[in-house]
């Protein structure tokens, strides 16, 4: 990224963290997992995926989401000349479901990158809930996805996203000690404490600089699409990039957005690709706020007053809390029951079964547990003809259980093998 002029980098007096002019900070995420199959105790097999339901997905997902959104951001960055800048992350689970499945994504992240206004942003390789379990796996998982974006794009990551924007002290001191420059999270009323959520914030003993997601503004944008007309986005745009450039002011206004909004939660016909198509020219025309990258605000942002994220901070709409995830009783024992076989799925080495545990890990597995009804809307597609959460929790466990049996049976033929060739 090119280096800000020195006018830029200093906060105003009073106002630690802020910038000297408003910014605007696109950033999109895109994931998808395998879908799991109906696994029976039974069933004896070694393949716990669907693996035509989630070609399926993922191809659906590219054609309707990814590759249309790319397009569009790819020719506002040349039409606008640089003044349209974005960050995007990309899970590592996504990328190689692209490559097996729809190549045509990857294709148009490439065109997307190498504009040279995007910014990729780190993410753990599987969108897992390791942070919470072991910071070593964490730390393996999110040094996999980094050296993975590095091979195919050629761009290391500065900045870190973690699954689902859950942020907190553990996360961001590990992340600073990886060698990431910031992050990026929600925005915690509780730890704001009344202080604006638009300035950069320095979170743990590392001090690691904080970026941000505006929950208001991100659920605007949604709003503007439920029970609306078809063909809306072209009005709605110029209302938005008014408000958005408003809100941003002296700070950094987080947008913040997964793909699926585009094309997914909201086809083609409600507007919502006219709306991405027109945002960028109208926030640029209004003058009143640019849009920049993390590291752009980072670089640019002035000294930084401390935030205390405590453990684990999720976004607002989840509670600000783990429970969605791992709040009930079956999500919690799934979750020990997976992360206690860390140990010998290592001693495996790399293989089919280490991967399909690691694959497993995914935060969606434990929220298709959850009680809550806006978690069912999110994760009925990761199971074919899901019966609810007491059903995704039989089928997962069904999994873990076989992977159990499997990884002591491996371990128990290695020991027999090391004490064979002992005695021998």
């Amino acid at each position: 990224m090119p280096d800000m002029q020195t006018a830029e980098r200093s906060g105003h007096e009073g106002q630690p963290g802020a910038l000297t002019k408003g910014a605007v900070v696109l950033s999109l995420h895109a994931h998808i997992p395998r879908v799991l199959g109906r696994y029976r105790l039974i069933d004896q097999q070694s393949d716990y995926f669907d693996s035509y339901r989630t070609r399926d997905l993922c191809q659906r997902y590219a054609a309707e989401c990814v590759i249309p959104t790319n397009r569009i951001l790819t020719s506002a960055v040349h039409r606008l000349e640089g003044q349209f800048r974005l960050s995007v992350s990309v899970s590592g689970i996504a990328l190689d479901l692209f490559e097996r499945h729809a190549p045509d994504a990857i294709a148009s992240f490439v065109q997307l990158v190498e504009t040279g206004c995007v910014e990729l942003l780190g993410t753990p390789y599987h969108q897992s809930l390791a942070f919470a379990y072991s910071i070593q796996g964490f730390a393996e998982e999110v040094n996999r996805q980094r050296d993975r974006l590095e091979g195919l794009f050629g761009q290391k990551p500065r900045v870190f996203r973690n699954t689902e924007l859950i942020c907190g002290e553990q996360v961001a001191n590990t992340i600073a000690h990886l060698g990431f420059n910031g992050i990026l999270c929600d925005a915690p009323r509780e730890a704001l404490a009344g202080r604006s959520g638009h300035r950069v914030y320095a979170c743990g003993h590392s001090a690691l600089p904080v970026l941000m997601r505006d929950p208001e503004l991100t659920a605007q944008v949604t709003d503007a699409f439920l029970g609306t007309p078809d063909g809306v986005g072209p009005m709605v745009a110029p209302q938005f990039a008014e408000r958005i450039t408003e809100v941003a002011h002296d700070g950094a206004a987080g947008l913040f957005l997964d793909y699926d909004v585009f094309g997914r939660r909201f086809v083609t016909e409600s507007g919502i690709f006219d709306f991405l198509r027109h945002l960028p020219d109208q926030v640029v025309n209004r003058q009143g706020a640019v849009f920049k990258t993390p590291s752009d605000v980072m670089a640019a942002c002035g000294p930084m007053e401390e935030l205390h994220l405590g453990r684990h901070v999720s976004p607002c709409e989840w509670g600000g809390t783990l429970s969605p995830w791992l709040g009930g009783s079956m999500q919690s024992h799934a979750a020990h029951q997976l992360y206690a076989l860390e140990a010998s799925a290592a001693a495996m080495g790399e293989g089919p079964l280490r991967e399909a545990w690691r694959c497993l890990q995914g935060a969606e597995y434990f929220l298709s547990m959850s009680m809550l009804d806006r978690a069912a809307d999110q994760t009925r597609h990761l199971i074919p003809h899901l019966d609810g959460p007491y059903h995704a929790y039989i089928v997962f466990m069904n999994i873990v259980d076989d992977v159990t049996r499997r990884l002591e049976g491996a371990r128990g033929n290695l020991d027999m093998v090391q004490n064979q060739v002992s005695a021998d």
